[in-house]
């Protein structure tokens, strides 16, 4: 579909003009110099020639036809260039101007309206504020971009909305000694956008791996199965600007107060099996990765050094990462004693001291790669003076290039550009100044297989089935609003997910019918829309272990909320024993619900220790949830209590998974607290809060 974009046959440079650090000059330069083998038509009204170079004065009087428009010119001239352009046939047009929709009111309607002249046109757009495109095809080479990082061919495509950030990526990716594949700064998308992007380099054969920078989605929906597609068959790298502006306020529930600050595009990109990085510099070390080394097969790092200091860092880091040191063979243990010199370490970290050369460096790391129990290999590397360094480097090189498990590089030297990092990133090993960042790459490289199992775990969920008696709970409700709790716990039934039974009092005359039937100790409660929270509202009242106790709390209650006339009040059994943890669902326009699972009770927006996915929900997914929770101890188990039953609270998440994928009419909803018992005994909520809609 985009094949013209990346790889067009004739371009036309419209705006490019007679100063030199123009935009339209430079892209120029880049095409020119990049060796573009395409025609190249230069367009001003005002000049006749630049560099000798024949200039028409519109793209209706350049010969033959012309699949893009690389168009210079202020942002009030786009129409009228785009319909000529329409005119000649153009396909594809890249507008660099900005002034459009990001900058107001009359902006926009300027780039509506250059849509529907392209549209009409039959022209494909990349922009407005667009930097461009560049492809490194070498027998295609098409830089069409006013930027100036060189091209050389790489593996890694690069697609970003802000031309900032994917200059910054390129830049980068250049000084670690990589090329680059694809590129496209797709600005304000106003007609193509990251999806039709995203599809075009998963399709690729020359793209080993993806980076995406994005500030806002413009349809979320396409992007989740466009960026799933990709993530399927080769890593997805994702960096989200603008994760902090302040949300929609929410009050009618915790998981909609939560949700307010949740970033919806890291959730998309994240559901589709995107590794999701919080800065470029770790995003790009990671890309360096994937571009030279294969994922390993599992998370057994060795470390193999010849300085202790830094090696012990990075085992550290490592094991922070979620990187396990490897159970060495012993026979390993002794082929390492036999090429190494007896104050060298054959323990983990692998020391083979700074004075070993490259026989016996080379042949401990074979010995490692070799090792059954080595899943990936983090080498620091020192250069000494009174060393062969660079014959180190080569015969590492070596082994590393012969092993099918993945190597990368801390290296300390005088010269990070010198003969020793050229001979080992030639050998295709990744090189790093920071055991910390070489850690950091290797756990990405081990994530990667885990996170596309869950994203295709998550893509074979079975799709929603509204049970039998769904239908007349809905027809109860009157328009949109909460459900009462007895039809919340009922809807909750359909799909077997526990609550404590709320029984409802008919009046004070009905308090003893009502204990009876949940059985002391019990609970007292108020139901109500206008109770948001229960207990910051003193609508609970616990531990009633009497008939006097409750026609006590039912005569104070009653009090509390005689001014409510939807309030309605009932009893449940107490539960006790179990550690405390809430799951939630909030509607998405245009997307699955999005399920919450944490810390319950009533710390849990004080402390806001949850994590969000979105639906559908496999149980694989809200298992990894569950065990991502920063605060998993209190839920795990520790000084001397045992774990809590984690595959009960699993399922409760997958079947309010289930739930709102099946009943769409669900804005929000709230099971908090849920009282995870010991382990074996199950999980059950005590509150239910939900609100239907339109």
């Amino acid at each position: 579909m985009l094949e013209r974009l990346f790889k067009p046959r004739a371009i036309a440079l419209i705006g490019v003009s007679g100063d030199p650090l123009s935009i339209g000059r430079q892209v120029l330069r880049n095409l020119t110099s990049h060796g573009y083998p395409g025609a190249v038509h230069l367009v001003n009204p005002r000049l006749a020639a630049i560099e000798g170079i024949p200039v028409f004065s519109s793209i209706l009087d350049v010969p033959g036809e012309v699949d893009l428009a690389d168009i210079a010119v202020r942002a009030s001239a786009v129409p009228e260039v785009l319909e000529d352009c329409g005119r000649k046939g153009v396909k594809f047009a890249i507008i660099h101007a900005a002034g459009f929709k990001e900058a107001g009111e009359a902006g926009r309607e300027l780039e509506d309206r250059i849509v529907r002249i392209a549209r009409d046109g039959g022209i494909r757009l990349c922009g407005p504020n667009s930097q461009g495109v560049q492809c490194s095809e070498p027998s295609f080479p098409v830089y069409a971009n006013f930027t100036f990082v060189p091209m050389p061919p790489g593996r890694i495509s690069v697609l970003a909305q802000s031309g900032g950030v994917g200059e910054t990526l390129k830049l980068h990716l250049f000084r670690a000694g990589l090329g680059l594949r694809i590129y496209a700064g797709y600005g304000n998308e106003a007609d193509l956008g990251l999806p039709e992007f995203l599809d075009y380099v998963g399709a690729d054969p020359g793209t080993r791996a993806v980076m995406v920078h994005v500030e806002r989605l413009r349809d979320p929906g396409r992007v989740l199965e466009s960026a799933a597609r990709v993530a399927a068959c080769k890593p997805l790298l994702a960096l989200k600007s603008g994760r902090t502006p302040e949300g929609e306020k929410a009050a009618a529930s915790h998981t909609g107060a939560l949700a307010a600050g949740e970033d919806l595009a890291e959730a998309v990109l994240g559901k589709a099996g995107a590794l999701l990085f919080r800065s470029q510099e770790e995003m790009i070390a990671a890309a360096v990765g994937f571009s030279e080394q294969p994922c390993p097969t599992g998370r057994r790092v060795a470390v193999l050094t010849n300085t202790g200091g830094p090696a012990i860092i990075a085992v550290d880091e490592c094991a922070e990462a979620g990187l396990a040191p490897p159970a060495i063979d012993p026979g390993t243990r002794k082929a390492l004693e036999r090429v190494l010199p007896p104050a060298a370490s054959p323990a983990h970290p692998v020391d083979v001291l700074a004075t070993t050369g490259a026989g016996p460096f080379g042949e401990a790391m074979d010995i490692l790669l070799a090792d059954p129990g080595v899943d990936a290999l983090l080498l620091v590397f020192v250069t000494p003076a009174f060393v062969d360094s660079p014959a180190v480097a080569r015969r590492l090189a070596a082994a590393a290039a012969g092993s099918a498990k993945p190597v990368v590089a801390h290296v300390i030297t005088l010269d990070p550009g010198g003969e020793v990092v050229r001979t080992l990133r030639a050998g295709g090993l990744p090189v790093f100044e920071f055991a910390e960042t070489a850690a950091r790459v290797l756990a990405a490289l081990a994530d990667y297989p885990a996170r596309a199992a869950l994203a295709a775990a998550a893509r074979s969920v079975p799709a929603p089935v509204r049970p039998p008696g769904l239908k007349d709970v809905l027809d109860r409700r009157r328009g949109d609003g909460f459900l009462s709790v007895f039809e919340a716990a009922r809807l909750l039934g359909l799909f077997g997910i526990p609550l404590a039974e709320p029984i409802p009092i008919d009046g004070r005359d009905g308090l003893d019918a009502a204990a009876a039937r949940a059985g002391f100790p019990l609970v007292l409660k108020a139901d109500s829309p206008k109770i948001v929270h229960k207990t910051e509202a003193g609508a609970v009242v616990l531990g009633l272990s009497s008939p006097r106790d409750l026609k006590a709390a039912f005569d104070k209650l009653s009090t509390s909320v005689r001014d409510d006339p939807g309030a309605r009040l009932y009893v449940q059994s107490q539960s006790f024993g179990g550690r405390e943890a809430i799951c939630g669902l909030k509607a998405n326009p245009g997307l699955p619900p999005s399920l919450m699972v944490g810390l319950g009770g009533v710390w849990v927006e004080a402390m806001a220790e949850v994590r969000f996915r979105l639906g559908p929900l496999s149980t694989q997914e809200a298992q990894e949830m569950i065990r991502s929770i920063r605060g998993l101890p209190v839920l795990a188990g520790g000084r001397g209590r045992g774990p809590a039953d984690l595959p009960a609270l699993a399922r409760i998440l997958v079947r309010l998974s289930e739930m709102g994928m099946a009943v769409p009419e669900i804005r929000e909803a709230d099971l908090n607290p849920i009282l995870v018992f010991d382990e074996g005994r199950g999980a059950l909520a005590l509150d239910v809060r939900i609100r239907l809609g339109t």
